[in-house]
């Protein structure tokens, strides 16, 4: 049996009632977005179609998605609850964390195929000890058709300020990752991870590459390493977002060497090429998510566009050997 396994940035998901202990003024009806009750419903309209496009496209949908960009548990509970998603009765995790625009990640799971037995928020620890207080990491684990997983959502700090003054909180988040996962496998020695996210970094970026060991190669990626299967879609200048310009790869899925077909362990899930093409990831695009070539957002500046997101989603497939 195949499934799909999917991150999507949502862009500022936000509900329209103002909390005082976070920056989402913007986001209420008297903001400067004149965020209201019709803007919201149709946002989250509009995300649904996103789904159910990769339903129609993927024979279902994802199994396991995570998200970014979400104000609470309840915009995730409004999102499952549209019309075109109630197919895949998804259950909701969300944790709340001291980001200040008030928006952290969240994953959904379709429970008739993953078991949940545990889930906690990751803090982020800096390399001079201190705790990093912001948006948090996602883990949950837990048993996908008789198997355990271990997933992980995560939107590292963005290059606002500077790709300098930001990067040591992106080296922290891959640690973080990279650490709790090692403790994961001593645990479950057969568990098999998976890290989705907006890295705010390229696969080939320090954070991936370097720090969380995420290769580019799918052949001989050691035990307790990774394979980026978008690292080949970056070298080919497709991205998921744009960025000064041109188009970025910060959304990234990243799987532990024991889902490669390849590894010579017992059989399992293995990651398997997208519709049979030469590519192990998908940027997922159609056409009216798009404006201008770029992804169609929900803003421009202060006017309502009635879009999407900024971020186009990213899926891969898993299969069973």
């Amino acid at each position: 049996m195949a499934y799909t396994l999917m991150f999507y940035n949502l862009e500022n998901l936000y509900d329209t009632i103002d909390d005082p202990q976070t920056d989402d003024d913007a986001y209420t009806p008297m903001g400067d977005r004149r965020w209201t009750r019709d803007k919201y419903l149709k946002k989250l309209e509009n995300l649904s179609e996103i789904f159910s496009a990769v339903a129609s496209a993927h024979n279902g949908f994802p199994v396991v998605a995570g998200v970014s960009e979400v104000e609470n548990l309840k915009v995730l509970q409004d999102l499952v609850a549209q019309k075109r998603m109630t197919g895949a009765h998804y259950k909701c995790i969300h944790f709340e964390s001291n980001d200040a625009r008030g928006v952290e990640v969240g994953m959904l799971y379709r429970p008739d195929k993953f078991t949940l037995m545990g889930c906690e928020p990751l803090k982020l620890v800096l390399r001079s000890g201190r705790e990093y207080i912001g948006r948090d990491i996602l883990s949950a684990w837990g048993s996908l058709d008789g198997e355990m997983f271990a997933f992980y959502i995560c939107h590292f700090l963005s290059r606002r300020t500077g790709v300098a003054a930001s990067e040591g909180f992106r080296r922290a988040g891959a640690e973080t990752l990279r650490d709790h996962a090692a403790a994961m496998r001593r645990d479950y020695p057969d568990i098999k991870v998976v890290i989705l996210g907006d890295m705010n970094d390229n696969p080939s970026d320090e954070s991936l590459a370097m720090l969380l060991r995420a290769h580019k190669n799918i052949f001989n990626v050691p035990d307790g390493e990774y394979f980026n299967p978008f690292w080949k879609l970056s070298d080919e200048g497709k991205g998921t977002s744009i960025h000064n310009h041109r188009w970025v790869l910060y959304d990234n899925i990243i799987v532990s060497n024991n889902m490669l077909p390849s590894y010579s362990g017992l059989k399992g899930f293995r990651i398997c090429r997208i519709d049979g093409k030469n590519h192990y990831g998908e940027i997922f695009s159609r056409n009216f998510m798009l404006r201008k070539g770029a992804p169609r957002r929900s803003y421009y500046g202060n006017t309502f566009d009635n879009g999407y997101s900024d971020h186009l989603p990213v899926l891969i497939k898993i299969d069973k050997r």
